[in-house]
Order: structure tokens, then sequence, then C-alpha cells
């Protein structure tokens, strides 16, 4: 879409400060298991998001609500250093900040156990119509479609970004799905780019096969669609073309956070006009190094670890500044 060096991208989700167990297994009901290890990360998937887009080179503005607690600078740390401009931030003086436990097995898969706090009350009134001016990208995680004046919030950014001309890419999860199904449906014609893995798609389109429920978002509108399948890698839809690619192979440790690192890459790569495979290709790295590490926004990797591992015929794809 722009091959402009500095892509201005405005990120709308949840913050969270999350507390990771590493454990060899889940607990039973009733049981007892030790922890191998645990570590504070920031988290949530719109400040996670932010995070990626600010390594990839944007610049980026993160929308969100945290609580006035030491949780927040847990949750805010990574994207401070980082630069993300964080003057949206709302604090809130009632509701803790995001907290999100998450347990991690040997294999890497993870388990979530959250509280939304803060995350919900997002207030739409610090939005105005200014704020979408040169903005190339508005970014939505799932969680921000939920509930409460954090969807109001987020509705009102998608209307600013239609009239100024902005794209918007949504990235979705279960528990929007389950609440707000309609909704993301009626939402399809307004979004530039879906990302969404396929129990998302089972969820979002129920009953229908993995190939027919591909057909039906386009149909009801998506115009870029990036189905994330894990270790097999991405199914791509664009036009008429219907393409998987593989990811690159590492040692999974903890598969926290790559989800929203494979749609930031992939957003970011549309966004600077490259191809379908480099775009995948790109999206796949930043998924799979992601899950090479412990941690939420602590795993994202680095322009200089992208750089070492992608060929250099997609090194345009970082030289964003």
């Amino acid at each position: 879409m722009t091959n402009k060096k500095s892509l201005k991208i405005i990120t709308i989700g949840d913050i969270n400060a999350d507390l990771s167990f590493m454990l060899h297994h889940l607990p039973a009901a009733g049981d007892d298991v030790v922890a191998s290890g645990l570590h504070w990360s920031g988290g949530g998937a719109g400040l996670n998001s932010a995070l990626a887009f600010s390594r990839l080179g944007g610049a980026v503005w993160l929308i969100g609500r945290v609580g006035n607690d030491p949780a927040a600078e847990v949750a805010l740390q990574a994207v401070r250093q980082a630069g993300v401009e964080l003057r949206l931030v709302q604090h809130d003086s009632s509701l803790p900040t995001g907290l999100c436990g998450v347990l991690v097995t040997a294999n890497g898969e993870r388990s979530l156990l959250s509280y939304r706090g803060a995350n919900v009350a997002c207030d739409p009134l610090d939005l105005s119509s200014d704020l979408m001016r040169d903005t190339d990208l508005l970014s939505i995680s799932g969680h921000a479609l939920l509930e409460g004046p954090q969807q109001a919030t987020t509705l009102h950014a998608i209307e600013l970004a239609e009239e100024h001309n902005v794209p918007v890419a949504l990235d979705l999860c279960l528990l929007t799905i389950r609440a707000a199904g309609p909704l993301l449906l009626d939402l399809l014609p307004q979004l530039w780019l879906l990302t969404l893995n396929e129990e998302e798609l089972r969820a979002l389109l129920p009953g229908l096969s993995f190939q027919w429920a591909l057909e039906q978002l386009l149909e009801r509108g998506a115009h870029h669609v990036a189905i994330k399948r894990g270790a097999q890698g991405c199914t791509i839809l664009e036009g008429e073309q219907r393409l998987a690619f593989l990811p690159p192979v590492v040692q999974v440790v903890d598969t926290t956070a790559c989800g929203d690192a494979f749609s930031a890459g992939y957003a970011w790569a549309l966004l600077r006009g490259a191809p379908l495979p480099a775009r995948a290709t790109l999206a796949n790295l930043m998924g799979a190094l992601t899950a090479s590490k412990p941690g939420a926004a602590a795993a994202i990797p680095s322009r200089i670890q992208l750089f070492r591992r992608l060929d250099a015929r997609l090194h345009y794809l970082l030289n964003s500044r």
C-alpha cells in the first residue's frame, strides 16, 4: 500500500502484566503442581502488537487502559523502552491493571487465566479525528471488541479510520467470537486485513468446512485474510489465490504472543507493498522466533534478530526509518 519510510500505526487492545509459570504438565482439578520457572512480562494482545510493529520500525501509538499500580509499570516497560507513544494509555484510579497467568507446558503450549481489569474501561473520549491524520494503519486486537467502554472505543476508532481512509486490521480471539460473533461478521466489509487461527475460524463460521469457511470470509467482505496454523505456518487468501506457507523450524519454548507477532508481521509487510510470499515469510518468522523464547512481549524478536534470519532480498521490509 505504501513504501514511505516511517509508518504510523495505531494499535488498540489489552495491556496486561503477564506472570508465566513453566510446568511439566497442567494441574488436574485439585492437583498441586510445582513450576520449574516463572517470570513477569508485559503482555496483552494490544501491547504485544504495538511492540511488534515498533520492532519492525513503525511509529506506533498504543490505546488502552491500565491501573495506578505497580503492575502497570511491569506491563508498559517494554513498549516504553521501544519508543511506543503512550500518551493515549489511560490510567484508572479504581480498576487494577489487567493480569494474565500463563501456564506453559514442556511442549511450549500455553493456557491463560486472565483478569481484564482496567482494559474493559478504556474510554473513547480521548479519541479525536485528528488522531487518524497521516495514520497508515489501525490495528485492533480481538479483545478490544469484547465488551463495555473498550468495545465502544474500538468501534469509534473504526469510524474515524473510515473517515480518513485508514485501513483497519483485526486479529481475532475466541472470547470475542463467542461473545460478539454477529458484530464481527458485520464488521468484515470494513476490514482491510483479518487474521485468525483455525479454531477461531471454526467458531466464527461453525459447521462449515475449512475451505468453505475461507470462501465465506471473502464473500462477506474481508479484503485480505491470513489464517494462522501454528507449526503448519499459514494459509493466505487474496483474490483467487489460496496459498499455504510453512514456517521456519525452531525449538518451541512458549507460544504466548506468537500469534500477535505473526499478525503484526503480516500487516507490516502488506503495508510495505510486499508480494504475498514475502508477507507470509516475515509473518511466519515473527511468530516462530517469538515461540522460541519464554514470555509475551519479552519474546518478540528485535530487528537485529529478524535481519539475521530473514533472506537478504527481504531486508527492505525492515529498512523503515
